[in-house]
């Protein structure tokens, strides 16, 4: 069995998208509350108490609403790409497990199958 398409290494790579998913969660959520602050800034802030609040209040809402739409949006589709990662690794683990069933030319078949898939992953990772 090849290093890239060992259950340790799977379970490592899994591990790690896992990590990532959490770093971009908490990250979309700081950016959220970031934004959330913006607009109750505006909302809230004394200027508005001697000027004309609905410009003041309007303004905040544009700003904070663009933060988070737009900044937001970025850890979203990383989480749901490492998500993806996570089910094509769970995959190829369960891929092994079942090939460990089987005679030995289909299992290095099916083998050199995986260790080219997760070659090809490592590729695209390491161009990204």
């Amino acid at each position: 069995m090849g290093a890239l398409t060992s259950e340790t290494f799977l379970d490592q790579l899994i591990n790690n998208q896992r990590r990532a998913i959490r770093y971009y969660v908490f990250f979309a959520l700081g950016l959220a509350i970031f934004g959330l602050i913006i607009i109750a800034t505006g909302i809230l802030s004394p200027a508005t108490w001697f000027t004309n609040a609905s410009e003041v209040a309007k303004g905040a809402f544009s700003w904070g609403g663009t933060f988070i739409t737009s900044l937001v949006g970025l850890p979203i589709k990383e989480i749901v790409d490492r998500k993806g990662n996570i089910h094509i690794f769970e995959n190829i683990r369960g891929q092994l497990g079942n090939a460990k069933k089987m005679p030995k030319a289909e299992r290095d078949r099916i083998q050199k199958q995986l260790e080219d898939l997760m070659w090809r992953y490592v590729e695209k990772a390491a161009l990204s």
